[in-house]
């Protein structure tokens, strides 16, 4: 199997963030010290603790797309949510195929598993930037993300 790129992104194992567990002990350096009545005090809500999702480029031959889409499907909380055919001859990739730009929504804990589907079900390809939701709206031309 041969991809043209592969790179670990920075962010992909984040440490889950943690809470000194009383107030007789001082919290970690740098971090806040808990509220008194515990998390439920904090006022966390559920779109506060939603995963943050990411947004994956993936470069392979058109002939392959539908088996990359179909793989991904497969994968809890991810899919592709843009299709953009490549009209130029692709960089680094081995054929003159035409090719296809996929754009993958996933959340970070879900970054593995799309990348072993990716990698099981289509010989090659170009996998590219990360990038975070936000900066993927930006991109595609939504002002300030939204």
């Amino acid at each position: 199997m041969a991809y043209a790129a592969y790179r670990e992104h920075p962010g992909v194992a984040l440490p889950a963030p943690r809470l000194a567990t009383s107030w007789a002990s001082p919290p970690p350096e740098g971090e806040a010290r808990p509220p008194r009545g515990g998390p439920a005090e904090a006022g966390r809500t559920h779109a506060a603790m939603a995963p943050s999702f990411h947004v994956l480029d993936v470069t392979v031959c058109c002939a392959d797309a539908l088996r990359v889409r179909r793989s991904i499907a497969g994968c809890a909380e991810a899919g592709v949510v843009r299709c953009e055919p490549l009209l130029h001859a692709g960089g680094s990739h081995e054929s003159d195929a035409p090719c296809v730009r996929l754009m993958i929504r996933l959340p970070l804990a879900r970054y593995a598993e799309v990348l072993h589907r990716l990698v099981e079900c289509v010989p090659s390809g170009e996998i590219g930037r990360l990038v975070s939701w936000r900066e993927h709206l930006a991109r595609c031309g939504l002002r300030h993300g939204h």
